[in-house]
């Protein structure tokens, strides 16, 4: 049986994001009538706003369209009051603000400003460090009142995807899908070499056979292997509770350059080019591990399991060739070797933890890019469009 794990209602993700944290006991800086709130444990995790594009959802008592991570509320001191709110802090391309009219006195409201970070800065940051926010609120005319707060700033690529305050809980695993980019230039390389070594393989979205859904799966894992790249046996794992459970992703171009990957990366790295070709993928967080499903018949059918452990391997048992080489062209031995023993290590893998999904634990989850991209989850790159773009 398969367990499908998905968000519990259709609503925008950066909403559920805000409301859920938003429930969470944090920190604040207070004073009569306003105060900060930075969910959770007075940390920011910049994926979290850099995963989802800004929402107009309109909200009679919160303004603003940022992820809720931060937020300031204010009681409105007469009706009709004009609120400006900046932010400030390292790490963000510009001050983040909301300007608004609070309608009543004496009402309680939220503002959420969408922090925009810059992304070259962050790019430089490789472990938490604390850094100074200073937060302005000007009211009508009266001159700013100025609060500072030193926050837990988390680099680009820390991924938070759960957090536990007492009995409230948040499950964000779909994060996860954030850094899977289809549209990554290691995926154009990637897709290049593939059509140069097999010419006549389908690499557009569309109707395929299982056994050309295979076949692009594999023609995918043979020119990550190779280029070099290896399996790289380390714990990307770096906080494991009691209140937050966090991990290391490697990005595309780094798993390219360094050709090195643990199982989260190129189980992501896999799952973004087969979201290029069009075909349905799925991460699957196990205790202290991650490996791929992807489905090779229409809709959620027929799904194989790749352990990408094996990514790279070499001298492993002769096993019969597949029936997925028909749609090829060259054939790397070793990557075939290695692929179809990831796709038999991969279903014993999910045989043994299938049980665990569904329970609502943190070690358990199950990420479908599908899904997630219908809740509003975008790759970590298409937050740049409106950037220069880099050079390819």
């Amino acid at each position: 049986m398969l367990f499908v794990q998905t968000l519990p209602h259709r609503r925008a993700a950066w909403l559920l994001l805000a409301v859920a944290l938003a429930a969470l006991r944090s920190p604040a800086v207070c004073a009569a009538d306003w105060q900060v709130r930075i969910s959770p444990d007075d940390a920011l995790y910049p994926v979290l706003d850099l995963s989802q594009r800004p929402s107009a959802r309109p909200d009679a008592q919160r303004y603003g369209d940022g992820s809720g991570m931060l937020a300031i509320d204010v009681t409105a001191a007469q009706d009709g009051e004009r609120i400006d709110l900046r932010v400030t802090a390292p790490g963000l391309r510009e001050a983040a603000r909301v300007e608004t009219t609070l309608p009543r006195a004496g009402e309680r409201y939220t503002l959420r400003p969408r922090l925009q970070w810059n992304r070259t800065a962050l790019a430089g940051l490789e472990k938490p460090q604390d850094v100074d926010a200073e937060f302005a609120l000007r009211r009508g005319d009266a001159p700013a009142e100025h609060r500072h707060r030193t926050i837990r700033l988390h680099p680009l690529s820390e991924a938070l995807y759960y957090v536990r305050d007492g009995k409230d809980h948040v499950d964000l695993g779909w994060i996860f899908a954030a850094y899977a980019d289809p549209n990554s230039r290691v995926i154009d390389r990637i897709l290049a070499e593939v059509a140069e070594r097999h010419p006549f393989l389908p690499l557009t979205p569309g109707r395929r056979t299982p056994a050309q859904a295979l076949a692009s799966a594999y023609a995918v894992w043979e020119v990550l292997q190779l280029h070099g790249v290896r399996y790289a046996d380390e714990d990307p794992g770096l906080a494991r509770g009691p209140l937050v459970w966090s991990q290391h992703v490697r990005l595309h171009d780094d798993v390219w350059n360094e050709r090195r990957a643990n199982c989260i990366d190129g189980s992501l790295l896999l799952a973004a080019a087969l979201e290029r070709l069009g075909l349905r993928s799925v991460l699957l967080l196990v205790p202290r591990h991650a490996l791929l499903a992807f489905y090779t018949g229409d809709g959620n059918s027929d799904p194989v399991f790749v352990e990408t452990t094996l990514l790279g391997a070499r001298q492993l048992a002769v096993r019969p060739k597949p029936g997925f080489v028909g749609e090829l062209s060259l054939i790397d031995s070793d990557a075939l070797d290695s692929f179809s023993a990831a796709l038999v290590a991969g279903k014993a893998r999910y045989a043994r933890e299938a049980a665990g999904f569904g329970q609502r634990k943190p070690d358990y989850q199950w990420i479908d890019l599908t899904t997630a991209r219908s809740y509003g989850i975008i790759p970590l790159a298409a937050t740049d469009a409106s950037l220069p773009a880099a050079p390819r």
